[in-house]
């Protein structure tokens, strides 16, 4: 029994040695070296020291987060807040800009306080889809993400950059330097096509399509008797690299139509552009006031109202269909709005009579007349004149009977005469008459057709 015991304490001895001994080996085992250079051509990654290692990780373990590997930046990874910058973000459907900074990893209560500063000088709801931000940040030591600015361009004349300050976020919106260039384009219009031939002619679709819209107001070019030409001036605008920025802007446009020519001036004054005559009349009330009638006389004077009267030649209690205008003998009688001449001829009671269809379901009829200068089925432009007061048919004295009828029914001509175009006075008109002299001398001037002798664009 006893030497059993001793045989087994002798067994644990020679076991601790053996522990110790490999533990020892494994602590303090020396370089082992390459036989020759020869046996370690195909292993040079292999032969690196643990002290290399040790040295490079003591090396890099302060910034390890700051601070990218090759792997990360080749695979595109790279973080663009390390340790300061910037990355270019697009609105896409359904963000907002506080959702779009968010996803990027920075505060929310940062985010808040930024887009607040933003909203005081840009409507957050005017943000649309492709919209552009610049947003800058920055990391420190421990990988915080701090946002330190916002900058947004509403438009390509300026930006608005929201910076971090010590109160907040400031913001304030610069001016972005840009170079005007004026240029102009000429050639001929098809009335049956208006914008194809003037996309034909080289046109850009921004210039045409405001020239068309300015001209509107004062020349029905698709009722031209013959191809119409035109003169336009606009400017584009550049950036400092030359690059052209926003659409071109018109400041001129002129047609020379049925033997007249016609002008419009695109003016800007303040915030607000308005195209305007030769004469500075505001073509937009111009607009507003021919959507209803211009008056067919000089002078509207009523001698009979619309409504139940009793009729002063029969003495029966029946309903006036129109106005009696007072108006001597032989007065000129214009067509209120463009139209085509649907009866031009005697008309029992009414005498010479003149009915003409305009746009919107509107028609006019013009009753008692001495003339008739318009035929049926001609086309009148609005002011043209169609005919001369008198008093045929069943009249008591010189007037003019002046119906208007919608949809067929009479409706008082009063109601829907329009006011008198408005036109630039005061400190405007001085402005204006400076501005119109500065393109005028940039105009080349339209030339009749007929004697042009330097070719032009054609559609």
């Amino acid at each position: 029994m006893l030497v059993r015991r001793s045989h087994l304490a002798s067994f644990c001895l020679m076991a601790l040695a053996s522990t110790i001994a490999v533990v020892e080996y494994a602590m303090y085992k020396p370089e082992m070296l390459p036989d020759s250079t020869e046996d370690n051509s195909g292993s040079d990654n292999e032969d690196v020291s643990d002290s290399d290692v040790d040295a490079n990780d003591e090396e890099d373990g302060s910034n390890n987060r700051l601070i990218e590997t090759e792997e990360q930046a080749d695979a595109g990874q790279r973080d663009p807040f390390l340790p300061a910058g910037e990355k270019e973000v697009t609105i896409s459907s359904g963000d907002t800009l506080a959702s779009v900074i968010t996803k990027l990893g920075f505060d929310k209560t940062d985010v808040h306080l930024a887009s607040r500063a933003l909203s005081r000088v840009f409507n957050l709801r005017n943000l649309k889809i492709g919209q552009k931000l610049v947003v800058n940040g920055m990391r420190d030591k421990s990988g915080d993400l701090a946002l330190t600015g916002i900058e947004l361009r509403p438009d390509y004349k300026s930006k608005i950059v929201v910076s971090k300050a010590n109160t907040g976020y400031s913001t304030k919106k610069i001016d972005i330097p840009l170079r005007k260039v004026v240029k102009s384009i000429s050639g001929r219009i098809s009335p049956k096509s208006p914008s194809h031939s003037l996309k034909k002619c080289g046109v850009k679709a921004s210039v045409s399509a405001e020239a068309l819209r300015g001209l509107s107001h004062i020349a029905d070019i698709k009722s031209a008797r013959s191809p119409v030409d035109f003169e336009f001036l606009y400017q584009d605008y550049y950036d400092d690299e030359g690059h052209k920025v926003g659409k071109s802007e018109l400041l001129y446009a002129s047609v020379f139509i049925n033997g007249k020519i016609r002008r419009i001036y695109k003016f800007s004054y303040g915030n607000a552009s308005e195209f305007v005559d030769a004469n500075g009349v505001i073509l937009s009330t111009v607009a507003k006031s021919g959507s209803m009638l211009a008056n067919p006389l000089g002078i509207m004077k009523v001698t009979s109202p619309f409504g139940v009267r009793r009729h002063p030649i029969s003495g029966r209690v029946k309903m006036h269909k129109g106005v009696d205008l007072s108006a001597n003998n032989g007065t000129p009688v214009r067509a209120p709005a463009s139209g085509i001449v649907a009866k031009a001829a005697y008309y029992s009671g009414y005498g010479r009579y003149v009915k003409i269809k305009h746009a919107h379901a509107i028609s006019t009829a013009y009753g008692h007349l001495n003339r008739i200068i318009v035929r049926n089925g001609q086309r009148v432009m609005k002011g043209q004149i169609i005919g001369y007061t008198g008093k045929s048919g069943n009249s008591t004295g010189y007037h003019l009977h002046y119906e208007v009828l919608k949809n067929g029914r009479p409706i008082n001509p009063l109601t829907v005469i329009g006011a008198a175009p408005e036109k630039l006075a005061g400190e405007r008109l001085a402005k204006f008459k400076k501005f119109k002299r500065n393109v005028n001398i940039q105009v080349v001037g339209l030339i009749p057709a007929s004697k042009k002798e330097s070719k032009r664009n054609r559609y």
